[in-house]
């Protein structure tokens, strides 16, 4: 989903990422990045996300997204209730968008500050399950990459589910992937 903000205020200008900064993310080998999700290896399996969109941050010229915890909630709900209430959408079938999961989840703290808020959804069967697979899926996809690639975005959480919503799985293994990015305006 494109970003959704709450037009208060201009964000500060934030300072140019720094060449180190840059170079140290291009250096780091992201690990685990071929793994199939199962119960016991999500971590493992967010951490390769993390690392592959910062990477993919990082060739860009932008700064390393952090994991939020109240985002990385959020994520993790929402990948959850897409498999269970059995759909794929950005908009729960209550109405629920992003940044009604963000509110929710603690991360816009009150309706008087400024926000962005984006989100990307994903799923796979199989060896598409895999973070490199959705992450390169993400970036093939233009409006996932423009999230991924959004300057002001400083947080993130990713939320992953070992199964897939029934309609769409053809009975096969796979995973679920819900990525929240945003940043509060002050």
């Amino acid at each position: 989903m494109p970003p959704l903000a709450a037009p208060r205020a201009v964000a500060p200008a934030r300072p140019a990422v720094s060449a180190a900064t840059i170079a140290t993310e291009l250096a780091t080998p992201c690990q685990n990045s071929e793994l199939t999700p199962e119960a016991a290896n999500l971590a493992l399996v967010r951490a390769a996300v993390l690392c592959l969109i910062n990477r993919e941050r990082a060739e860009h010229g932008e700064q390393p997204l952090v994991i939020d915890p109240r985002l990385e909630a959020a994520a993790e709900e929402h990948s959850q209730e897409l498999v269970a209430l059995d759909y794929f959408a950005h908009i729960a079938p209550n109405g629920t968008t992003p940044v009604d999961r963000a509110r929710a989840s603690g991360y816009i703290p009150n309706s008087s500050v400024g926000y962005v808020i984006g989100e990307n959804l994903a799923w796979g069967t199989l060896n598409l399950s895999t973070p490199q697979s959705i992450v390169a899926a993400w970036i093939a996809s233009p409006g996932h990459l423009a999230n991924i690639l959004e300057s002001q975005y400083e947080d993130t959480g990713i939320g992953v589910v070992a199964a897939v919503p029934a309609s769409l799985s053809g009975g096969q293994p796979g995973a679920t992937y819900a990525q929240e990015f945003g940043v509060i305006i002050s």
